[in-house]
Parts: structure tokens; sequence; C-alpha cells
């Protein structure tokens, strides 16, 4: 809505009103941050929060694009959410409590809030990375030196980042990677895949941990890389092996945790690359004779990704075997990890608790209506293809 009253008070931080979203419809936001017009300091432009939509839509907007017909009175949060609970019952409040926390089951409210306060503002809209632009989904702890920058500029094989796209070309011509600084570890036609140790290569761990954490909203950035190994994955042509996506994985699980963390940049997704990135960090889990199970807390997408993948390989499975198979003889074969298994089957019905053990029920009419609904399988890894030792400290 149109207002032309420059003179009006800004929108305080906290404010809720109708904005003006890229479908031109409006849509609630919360006012979460606010600035200066830098061509008219007497304007200003604020940072909202769509409540309907995931962190990641996050953005600036002009004060033409909100309705402040809609505004609500901004009530102080803390008295809001006592009268709140007051209301609700235990029921609701944990239903509310698993809404607000989603992605970050690890944090108490206290953390919660004080993760929201420090990432709540975007400070890289879009980097150049290859042959894409692309714009970024959340905060990214980069050096202070990078805090006057909206854009930044990677090098797509080494990594490093840079403020002008002029010193991207310098170093373009004199940096002589064109791949990931690893192993490969897997070629099967065009798509390639590297092993990366952090401890070998630190720089290249930690610019691939702020370039990630660009993208995901609830994983801790890990300063000390040596522990990690970075598996990338790679579309090879001419010009050399560009990132399509990567996992990250310990040397060493307590857990028995195959995957810290896992990305398929956004050029890149909707093409079966996070569903191969899972399936190949369990054949890894194979090859070392263990079971595993991705790290907690999971984001949206990657616990959607995860399970579409044990729904269709635990019911093809089942499909085989019509049912006739145990959850350890299941977790022996896939290397996915019981608890997984059981949760799996659990939310698609599949299982019923009898006689003091669990029983798996598989009519193959409903493993054929499940299977459906999971989507197709991604991209298959031809294991043939896969030349890897597990990782061994060197002495």
């Amino acid at each position: 809505m149109e207002t032309g009253e420059s003179n009006m008070p800004p929108l305080e931080v906290g404010t809720r009103v109708l904005c003006r979203w890229r479908d031109s419809k409006y849509h609630p936001v919360k006012v979460i941050e606010r600035r200066r017009v830098q061509s008219n300091p007497k304007e200003y432009e604020y940072y909202v929060h769509y409540t309907e939509f995931n962190r990641r839509l996050d953005e600036w907007v002009k004060l033409e694009q909100l309705d402040l017909d809609s505004v609500e009175t901004v009530v102080d949060e803390k008295v809001e959410d006592k009268i709140t609970s007051l209301k609700m019952t235990r029921h609701q409040k944990r239903k509310i409590d698993e809404t607000h926390v989603e992605g970050h089951e690890e944090l108490d409210a206290a953390s919660l809030r004080e993760h929201e306060e420090f990432t709540k503002v975007k400070n890289i809209v879009t980097i150049e990375l290859g042959r894409y632009e692309i714009e970024t989904w959340y905060f990214s702890p980069f050096p202070p030196e990078y805090t006057d920058c909206s854009k930044l500029y990677f090098c797509e094989f080494c990594l490093n980042f840079m403020k002008r796209k002029e010193q991207l070309q310098r170093h373009m011509r004199k940096c002589h990677l064109k791949h990931p600084p690893g192993d490969e570890i897997y070629r099967c036609g065009t798509l390639s895949m590297f092993e990366v140790d952090g401890k070998k290569n630190k720089v290249y761990g930690q610019n691939i941990c702020y370039l990630a954490k660009l993208f995901l909203d609830h994983k801790t950035l890990y300063y000390d890389v040596d522990l990690f190994l970075f598996y990338i994955l790679c579309e090879c042509d001419d010009r050399g092996c560009h990132m399509v996506g990567y996992f990250s994985k310990e040397k060493h699980s307590e857990e028995s945790y195959n995957l810290a963390c896992i990305l398929t940049l956004p050029p890149y997704q909707r093409k079966g690359y996070g569903k191969f990135l899972i399936a190949f960090s369990y054949e890894l889990s194979k090859k070392e004779n263990k079971v595993g199970t991705p790290e907690r807390p999971l984001s949206d997408l990657g616990l959607l990704s995860y399970r579409g993948y044990w729904t269709r390989v635990l019911l093809d499975i089942l499909k085989k075997h019509k049912g006739n198979i145990s959850i350890k003889e299941l977790s022996d074969m896939t290397a996915i990890k019981a608890e997984d298994i059981l949760q799996t089957l659990q939310s698609l019905e599949l299982i019923q608790y009898r006689k003091g053990q669990h029983v798996i029920c598989a009519d193959p009419k409903v493993l054929d209506r499940h299977l459906k609904a999971a989507g197709r399988g991604g991209l298959d890894v031809d294991v043939s293809k896969l030349i890897w030792t597990p990782y061994k400290e060197q002495s």
C-alpha cells in the first residue's frame, strides 16, 4: 500500500503487519530490524520475517510494500508469552514449542532466543560461485572485514571468497586447482566424489563451513575442522569438477554418526543429489562394517530427504522378503540404525507390538502405496566405482 508519508514515525522492531511478497499477495510479517535508506536518510527499510514461511525467506523490504492499515500494536514478547501460555493447555503448549524450535531441538528457550537474535539478519545477500549467482538463505559468521559486503565472490575450486569480482578474476589466474583438494574416491560418468581431510586442508574446510552456513540455519559452525572429513560431490566437464553439494562426517564418532552436515547447493536442488549424498554416506558405513545415523538436529529439508531415503530402502527390502525379516536383519543389510528403522516403520504404521516384540506388517498393496508417496529415489550409487578405505589416524 503506497503511503507517501515520509514524515511518519518509523515502525518499531517487533511490529506485525501485512507485506506484499513476490507472489504479489499480502502475507503477515514481523519486523526484525530496520535501517535508514542510504539514498534518502529520512526513510527506513525493514528486515521482515514472513510468519507463514521458513526464515530462509526473510528479507529487506521498502515501506511501500507494507500495508500500514494492518499494523498491529507491539506487545512485549515476554508478557505476550505469559498471557498465551496461561490460555493454552499443556498439550497445545507442547505442540507450539515443537513448531517454534523446528531445526533447533538441541537448544533450550534461552539459547534459541540468543541464536535468533545473533543470526536474525542475513549479512550476505548473494554469492557468485562458478557460473551461478545464488541468493543466500541465512546468516553466516564471516570474519569482521566482510561485514560491509552484501555479495561475495567464491573460487569454485578452493572456495576462497573475495569482496570484488576483479579480486576473483585475479585469483582465478593464479589458482591451479580444478577440483576439490582431496582424493577422488568415486567417478561414474560425469559425477565425481572427493574426500577432503579437514586436518590437511584447514582453509578449505573452514571455507566450506562458511559457505554451507549461508544455506543451513540450524548448524553450529565448526572452526576445528581437523576432526572432520568432507565428501564433495562434483559435476565434471572439460573446465574442471564443479561442486554441487557435500556432506561431512566426524573421523571418530562416539554416537555412530555417519554424517554431520549435508547440503546440496540451491542451483542443483531437486535433481536427486541430496538422496545420492545420503546413500553414499551409508555405502561408506557398509565399508566400515558399522551402522550409521545422521547427526541431529536435521534441517527441515534434510529430514524430508532422510525420511524419503529410509522409506524407499526399507520398503524395497520388505517387498522382496514379503515382510519375513527382523529389524536387526534390516539394519545389517542397510547400515541404517535400528532406531531409525523402527521410527520410519512406525510413522508408516507398518509395525505392531505383539507379545513383547515388534512385528512388521507388510501388505504388498500398502507397501506400494507408501513407495509411490515417497517419490523417486534419485541417483544410484554404483558401488563398483567406489574406491575407498576407511579413515585411519596416521601415526
